[in-house]
């Protein structure tokens, strides 16, 4: 579609109407935490010990909306709870338990010039546990669902679960949320621009012949993509192609085929790719092991473990498609709980080992089996030191990625 210098000064006020609706916003909320049953153990090493209350508490958000759907937030929340009572297990009388979280949140919303808007969110943070006898900081995840119901434009009621993970205790709590959002101006803003913006858009179009060749050549976009012809150096890109500023449609992943037509947007730099941008494949069967061994007592990596992790890291960068599960076990001696969380202890220290060479986390697990499944005789001194130890092995028929010659 060909463009007046008219229609083309409306859709840049049109554009500066969008960024005028950007808001900041209040937010205090009634809040009702359901915590992680295995809370207080964690914190405290193990042993029996009573769950903290699930309990009511309060946060407040203060954010800055940048369209109608899309903000970001700063959210405090408190909860003062009390461990629970159990006379038959010695604890008659509760514990006071502070739980504080700071978090930085995105959201996004669904519908937002709507009344009812739902959304989604996610965010990062500290959180922290305290009591008499407790103090704990640890980072947390958030991922939510909820809704706003806007009364007018300046306040909503707004409904929020969440789930909460703490990321070093490996703990997930939950949170029910109820508030009331304020926000105090920026959309009466926008509207001005856009009814001009409208006005503007019916300027006749036998305007365009009385302007000086030069105005022309900056507003004409032949193939809609954004960049006047004048600058265009690819002037047949396909609707709704992305560009860059040349116009010429954009390759992410520099592959070689463009954003538009490519089918998998993040292929590894150096592989060969089909005419849809996916990785030609070939079939074969790939097998690696992994044996490190263990002092007593210790999930510390010895030094002759270096060259099995590098060993399985070399396979796994060779062959991106195959996963790998760690085991962690540990001898028939000590305490069972406290062998379970050492063999998983050992397995997560191979398993950041192989991240540390360049492996992505998200293809491995890492499980720990304490003394359940010995490889030798426990009753020998050579038998446990066989049974401390970390395995892993995988052997699959696989497409092997093709790369280029």
């Amino acid at each position: 579609m060909k463009l007046t210098h008219k229609t083309a000064i409306a859709l840049a006020l049109a554009s500066a109407a969008v960024t005028a609706q950007a808001e900041v916003t209040f937010t205090p909320f009634a809040t009702y935490q359901f915590f992680d049953t295995e809370t207080v153990e964690e914190n405290v090493g193990g042993g029996v010990v009573p769950d903290i209350e699930d309990k009511e508490g309060y946060a407040l958000a203060l954010g800055y909306r940048f369209t109608p759907a899309i903000g970001v937030e700063v959210n405090y929340g408190r909860t003062e709870s009390d461990t629970e009572v159990d006379a038959l297990l010695g604890f008659p009388t509760g514990v006071q338990v502070r739980n504080s979280r700071l978090s930085l949140d995105g959201y996004y919303a669904f519908n937002a010039d709507s009344a009812f808007s739902p959304y989604v969110l996610l965010g990062v943070g500290q959180n922290r546990l305290k009591s008499s006898g407790l103090s704990a900081e640890d980072t947390l995840a958030n991922a939510g669902v909820g809704a706003f119901y806007r009364f007018n434009q300046s306040v909503a009621l707004r409904m929020e679960a969440r789930n909460v993970h703490n990321v070093d205790a490996d703990l997930d709590d939950q949170l029910v949320m109820l508030g009331l959002e304020f926000s105090p101006g920026g959309s009466a803003a926008a509207e001005e621009p856009v009814q001009q913006a409208a006005v503007e858009e019916q300027a006749p179009v036998e305007q365009l012949a009385a302007a000086p060749a030069a105005i022309v050549a900056a507003v004409v976009d032949s193939d809609g993509d954004g960049v006047a012809d004048a600058q265009d150096k690819c002037p047949n890109t396909p609707a709704g192609a992305a560009v860059d500023a040349t116009g010429c449609p954009l390759d992410s992943d520099k592959d070689g085929v463009a954003d538009f037509a490519d089918k998998c947007p993040d292929t590894k730099a150096g592989a060969a790719v089909s005419a849809t941008g996916c990785y030609q494949e070939l079939q074969q069967e790939v097998a690696i092991e992994l044996n490190v061994q263990f002092a007593t007592g210790k999930a510390t990596l010895q030094g002759d473990a270096s060259a099995e992790i590098q060993k399985v890291a070399s396979f796994m960068q060779q062959y991106p498609t195959v996963n790998v599960t760690i085991e962690g076990h540990t001898d028939n001696r000590g305490n069972a709980a406290v062998n379970k969380r050492l063999s998983q202890q050992r397995a997560d220290a191979v398993k950041a080992e192989l991240v540390k060479q360049g492996v992505d986390a998200a293809r491995l697990s890492a499980v720990g089996y304490g003394a359940d499944k010995p490889i030798a005789d426990n009753n020998t001194e050579a038998g446990r030191a066989e049974n401390r130890r970390v395995v892993a092995s995988a052997k699959a028929q696989t497409k092997a990625i093709k790369m280029k010659q």
